[in-house]
């Protein structure tokens, strides 16, 4: 009974430990989408890879990234977000910004998107994250590039490691919910991917955040964001009347994208620090999301494009401005074979619009 009991405690521990991801990754990425001039193709282009993680109490992920080939080359170093996914062990992780970046060309930073698989060896001694990647433009979110990753976890590191894991004692967190984060005199007032946005001290008025519902997990006790629902209205024969916040506010068209299916999955996620922000989303006059609050989870709609037009238009209006304005969202749109991430902004005075253009996808020969 002792020898069965020990063993019982002996997996336990092994299964916990296996699911905790803090610490130092290293390995490589893999760029598919290099293009070599001489040859006229595409190239693998590969770099090495570094990513330090904090895994926190609520699954989400902090931390940074390295990104490197010859420090006179390219070097870069970006802050992470991301949720890891215990359960199917698999981790999302996007860089949200540039903390320092180094060329030795007058290019810009492509900030990278990872999805990601744990493993870990029989024996316990590798663990490994393996996936792949998309990235766009920190500047105007473009796609830039693709690929694959390979890390594996080790205890050192070839930069400085960071807060997180030199302290040994992490300090006990009251709440997994995402706090407001009041902005100190000496902070940039303008978020992450809202660098083009003005922002005048008339829109530094706040309005309340409503309708953001809340589930407990029961495992661990830890209030979580539930996925958020659509309101769809069912009766359409009848126009709707245009609300007024698209009345009053002007709708700026931030981008049309081409899709090569009738059904679209748009997420929307908070694309910096989370501060509060809050959004609500209109088609055709009616509102399909009502007053959700952005997090690392994602806000998920599903959009379909009738088969008598080629375009389905939506507005994303700000419901408050967050801790600090304008507010902002990344916005990440999958259709057939069709991936796009956008970083979008708006406040009191502008809404962001999209666009969805289909065209039919050619035939396989």
């Amino acid at each position: 009974m002792k020898f069965i009991l020990t063993q019982i405690l002996i997996l336990t521990a092994t299964l916990s430990f296996s699911q905790k991801i803090t610490g130092i990754w290293r390995g490589y990425f893999v760029n598919n989408t290099h293009f070599h001039l001489r040859s006229g193709q595409f190239v693998e282009d590969k770099y090495k890879y570094e990513v330090q993680i904090n895994d926190l109490p609520d699954n989400s992920i902090q931390g940074v990234t390295y990104s490197y080939k010859d420090v006179n080359e390219f070097y870069g170093k970006a802050a992470i977000q991301g949720i890891f996914n215990k359960k199917g062990k698999s981790l999302k992780i996007k860089e949200t910004k540039m903390l320092e970046l180094k060329t030795n060309d007058q290019s810009t930073a492509c900030l990278m998107t990872c999805y990601l698989e744990y493993k870990k060896s029989a024996n316990g001694s590798k663990e490994t994250l393996t996936g792949t990647f998309s990235g766009v433009s920190e500047f105007g979110g473009s796609p830039c590039s693709d690929g694959t990753v390979y890390l594996e976890k080790k205890t050192t590191t070839d930069f400085t490691k960071e807060d997180f894991l030199l302290k040994k004692i992490s300090p006990k967190r009251k709440s997994a919910r995402p706090l407001t984060i009041k902005p100190t005199a000496t902070q940039n007032l303008i978020k992450p991917g809202a660098e083009d946005f003005m922002v005048t001290s008339a829109l530094k008025k706040k309005i309340p955040t409503t309708n953001n519902k809340e589930e407990k997990d029961s495992s661990n006790g830890i209030t979580l964001p539930t996925t958020p629902t659509v309101e769809l209205n069912k009766d359409t024969s009848m126009p709707l009347p245009v609300p007024d916040v698209l009345l009053k506010r002007e709708n700026v068209l931030t981008q049309t994208f081409i899709v090569d299916s009738e059904d679209v999955t748009v997420e929307f996620y908070d694309n910096g620090q989370i501060d509060g922000d809050t959004i609500s989303v209109y088609h055709n006059n009616q509102r399909i999301v009502n007053s959700k609050r952005l997090t690392y989870m994602p806000i998920v709609m599903q959009a379909h494009i009738e088969k008598d037009t080629t375009n389905y238009e939506f507005i994303v209006v700000a419901e408050n401005l967050g801790a600090v304005p304008p507010n902002t969202a990344l916005v990440v749109i999958s259709s057939g074979s069709k991936h796009y991430e956008i970083n979008i902004a708006s406040d009191e005075q502008r809404n962001a619009k999209i666009v969805l253009k289909y065209q039919k996808a050619p035939d396989k020969k």
